[in-house]
């Protein structure tokens, strides 16, 4: 459990990481791996300080992303640093962050918890300040539908009174002059209150428009994005180049544990952010496919791609990338060939990337590797609530029913992939946050330091599970297995998505 101590509103790193459970789960984890005991071994590839590397993936989940935190500081704490990284909205949020403090043989947690105790959360809601109140209402009440529900049973049972009203002394008055007086009042207050119900619809259709107007997004999402682009700036990344850079930075003293086929060929390090593209309704992963968009590498603001895998659909606005070079026939080559379209479009438009792949462990399987020299972790956020996840259909609640709908479609891609490539799954870490939402973007302190504790807790019991040499001796035999299954004419040199491959 989280400390009892009174947090004060704005918090420091001190107050995540001295905290009794995260210290404790720290405490655990070592003591799985006593000196002269176990050995803790989670990779084949170290560094001159003996870190060892492995590639990470994080899950997207609005603010949820602070657990993402929590367990990557006991990964880092226990010595494990990453080579490749890829995350999508909030897991994009973290990727960045890790990518750009620090160098890579350096633990980036703390860092990335500086940046989010600075961060003032609830600016991040940055729309229409009715729109903010009616956020912050939904999301941080658990019963506002139904208070919402009883408002408008409200409205409708106080224009019923005022109608019957009228009727009853409108008639009544002629045999009963006296209440001539209660005749005109209920006309009055109905009429006031017909006035005041225009005036409601009209501003909620004025609401409306404009939400339509701003693309379909209450919030623009600016405050983030200058946020997000200042953390860049301040860690020396002022384009893709600086960015790339960084991601793919050599380690000093990097070697094998034991000796493998592939050497340490391929073992450059990436960095990876999922978006889903409307226009031609494509997943795009930047900052890989920048040459869709541009003719020249930094011409695009690496900011614009965490703001692009971040655009929750409806809280924030799309992102857009506009002047695209769509009649230069370099860029209509380059559409042509990733994504078959025969018209490269002029405009992009991006929404969250949680919409066609939250968790893309894919990208880092590589067929070419018969044996794996590190593991492809993943960090899995699950806030579904416990009725919503019973398979009694007829109990779950509206929220819980949408919310099935809503992560059928953004899950089912990448629980493909895990369908067929089960050996993944020994790599993934599960935090569950079913008590929290993930759009609530007014926690109070303590929600933060509960949400890294569960973080913190599931890298905890991840690593004491968690058998390198299992792991691998799996993932060389699905390897085997795909070889074996492929058709003679076709190499894993030729292997594009291996998701596709029945293994």
């Amino acid at each position: 459990m989280p400390n009892k101590k009174t947090l004060p509103p704005t918090l420091t790193v001190n107050d995540f990481i001295t905290n009794t459970a995260v210290q404790q789960a720290l405490s655990d984890v070592k003591a799985a791996f006593p000196p002269g005991g176990k050995p803790f071994i989670i990779s084949d590839v170290l560094d001159a300080n003996n870190n060892q590397y492995v590639n990470l993936v994080q899950k997207g989940g609005g603010v949820l992303g602070i657990a993402l935190v929590g367990y990557t500081y006991i990964l880092e704490q226990m010595g494990v640093r990453f080579v490749r990284l890829a995350g999508t909205s909030a897991g994009a949020i973290n990727t960045a962050l890790i990518t750009v403090i620090g160098n890579k043989d350096e633990p980036k947690s703390t860092g990335v918890l500086d940046a989010i105790c600075k961060l003032e959360f609830f600016k991040l809601v940055d729309g229409h300040p009715v729109a903010k109140w009616i956020i912050k209402k939904f999301i941080t009440h658990e019963n506002f539908v139904a208070k919402l529900k009883k408002w408008v049973l409200g409205i409708v049972i106080i224009l019923l009174g005022l109608a019957t009203g009228d009727f009853v002394f409108l008639g009544l008055q002629y045999k009963v002059p006296s209440v001539s007086f209660l005749t005109k009042t209920f006309f009055m207050l109905t009429g006031i209150y017909l006035l005041l119900l225009f005036i409601l619809f009209y501003y909620t259709a004025a609401l409306m428009q404009r939400l339509k107007n701003s693309g379909y997004g209450i919030n623009p999402g600016d405050y983030f994005y200058d946020w997000i682009k200042g953390q860049l700036l301040d860690n020396g990344v002022k384009n893709i180049t600086d960015l790339n850079n960084k991601a793919s930075a050599p380690v000093a003293g990097m070697h094998l544990r034991v000796a493998n086929p592939e050497g340490l060929n391929g073992l450059e390090g990436d960095v990876t952010f999922i978006t889903s593209e409307l226009v031609t309704q494509n997943k795009i992963q930047f900052p890989e496919m920048w040459y869709l968009f541009r003719k020249d590498i930094d011409e695009l603001q690496p900011a614009g791609f965490i703001r692009a895998s971040m655009s929750i659909p409806i809280f924030f606005e799309s992102y857009f990338i506009s002047g695209i070079p769509c009649t230069d026939e370099g860029i209509k080559q380059k559409w042509a060939d990733t994504f078959g379209e025969e018209e490269a479009p002029s405009t992009a438009r991006f929404v969250d990337g949680g919409i066609l792949s939250n968790f893309p462990i894919n990208l880092f399987y590589n067929p070419k590797v018969l044996t794996p020299r590190l593991p492809s972790l993943g960090i899995d956020l699950d806030d579904s609530a416990v009725s919503d996840k019973a398979n009694h259909a007829e109990n779950w609640s509206p929220l819980g029913y949408f919310s099935r709908m809503f992560n059928t479609i953004r899950d089912y891609y990448d629980k493909d992939f895990l369908l067929k490539n089960k050996v993944y799954k020994k790599g993934i870490g599960t935090i569950h946050l079913s008590e929290y939402n993930w759009l609530n973007f007014f926690l109070t302190p303590q929600d933060k330091i509960n949400m890294f504790v569960k973080g913190a807790q599931a890298a905890k019991d991840f690593l004491i599970s968690f058998d390198w040499e299992a792991y691998k001796e799996s993932r060389s035999t699905m390897s085997e297995k795909l070889m074996q299954e492929l058709p003679k004419n076709v190499t894993a040199n030729t292997i594009i998505n291996p998701s596709t491959v029945n293994v």
